[in-house]
């Protein structure tokens, strides 16, 4: 099982990939003359995030189970189906739902959508364990964001626009940073158990320098809540 820090170096070495894999597939869309607009060049490629599930794979098998490749279609209840990043079976039962995401500039344009992305699929992933499409055990639902760390994800959001019938929740009026607005989602979501476990990341593309803005989301906590619901269910299945 996991001791504090035991996957540093490949979580490092994931984000040094994720950073030189976004800046090759932008110079592959910019050779190709392809009309890609902002950062969007840089992951329509995909593979930007195969660093990351690479550290994942390693953190499954250490907990003993072999890392179940290839498709990872699973029913849903709102949607018919949804193909999810990783998913992790041990004798056809559910252990995990795995998903990787990255935001990379945009803060303000794209990150509500990030956030409402996060919120649905952890409803629906819920809502179609309720109604007996995910298998006999309650669903565990992982979610690992990689946000580019930069000067207008730390500083504070600019203020909100009044509401003369329903004021915000105050926790937003204190304007919290885009990175700071993420923590507050995952946190929330796993208070409500829509989500089992978060690792929020911030990482800086100029130095890969990397920081988590919760302790209870690093990547060690992480591994260690994946590799608990692991043991969880082998020694339940039998």
């Amino acid at each position: 099982m996991s001791r504090r820090g035991a996957y540093d170096d490949d979580f490092q070495n994931a984000l040094r990939l994720f950073w030189d894999t976004r800046e090759e597939q932008a110079k592959m869309q910019r050779e190709r003359g392809a009309s890609d607009t902002g950062t969007r060049g840089a992951v329509t490629g995909g593979q930007h995030l195969l660093s990351m599930a690479t550290v994942l794979e390693k953190v499954i098998s250490d907990a003993g189970l072999r890392y179940q490749s290839g498709s990872h279609t699973m029913p849903g209840y709102y949607r018919s189906t949804k193909n999810w990043d990783g998913v992790v079976t041990y004798k056809r039962e559910l252990v995990a739902i795995l998903e990787l995401k990255s935001q990379v500039g945009s803060f303000g344009k794209n990150q509500n959508n990030r956030i409402e992305e996060m919120i649905g699929q952890g409803r629906d992933i819920q809502m179609a364990a309720r109604r007996d499409l995910l298998g006999r055990l309650p669903p565990w639902f992982g979610y690992v964001m990689i946000v580019e760390d930069h000067p207008k994800s730390r500083a504070p959001s600019r203020g909100l626009k009044p509401n003369d019938l329903f004021p915000v929740d105050p926790v937003f009026s204190e304007k919290p940073s885009y990175i700071e607005r993420y923590r507050i989602a995952f946190h929330r979501l796993r208070l409500e158990g829509e989500l089992s476990a978060a690792c929020l990341v911030a990482t800086d593309h100029e130095t890969r320098n990397y920081w988590f803005p919760d302790e209870t989301m690093s990547f060690d906590a992480f591994a260690v809540s994946l590799q608990n619901r692991i043991e969880e269910v082998m020694v339940a299945v039998g």
